[in-house]
């Protein structure tokens, strides 16, 4: 059995491993490793989600600090936001049943913004789902685009675009 060390505890503080196949002594395959690194970038990103949720106090402020988090996360860690967000239905499966999900955090907004009035009626979950299409379908096209032609990694003036398009799919009208 694979012991419990954590990818942090077998990483420098600069992420590579403290000694070469260190790695390989605590997770037993590959797969076994990007697992925890799933976990542990999944983790870091709903412990900020659950912040700004609790913090905020109209479903639109929280909603706006949510694509800033997630537009400053992938910025700081492209790789990181990408392989939590876009690419983890692989990785999912493995996790325990009581994960908190992104989703699952918005989609709490979204019924607390229907009680206010401030969000359009409709399952929870898909307005949940239709916001985070708002937000990761640019960044998939930015990562698919020629250079220079959508740059969200370097580029911040398209974040105002970015916030009013997922305000305006799931907004009361």
């Amino acid at each position: 059995m694979a012991s419990t060390t954590r990818i942090s505890e077998s990483h420098s503080t600069d992420g590579q491993a403290k000694r070469p196949g260190q790695l390989y002594r605590h997770y037993p395959s590959k797969e076994a490793i990007a697992q925890a690194l799933y976990r542990h970038y999944l983790g870091e990103y709903v412990a900020q989600l659950h912040a700004i949720v609790a913090a905020a106090g109209s479903a639109r402020d929280c909603l706006r600090d949510v694509i800033h988090l997630s537009l400053a996360s992938y910025r700081a860690n492209p790789a990181a936001i990408t392989f939590v967000l876009i690419r983890q239905p692989t990785f999912m499966g493995g996790l325990p049943t009581e994960t908190v999900y992104p989703l699952d955090l918005i989609e709490t907004v979204m019924r607390g913004g229907q009680e206010d009035g401030s969000i359009r009626d409709g399952q929870p979950n898909l307005l949940a789902a239709i916001f985070l299409g708002c937000l990761l379908r640019p960044l998939i096209v930015s990562q698919l685009a020629q250079p220079g032609a959508l740059d969200l990694l370097h580029d911040t003036r398209h974040d105002r675009v970015i916030i009013d398009a997922a305000w305006a799919a799931v907004a009361q009208s």
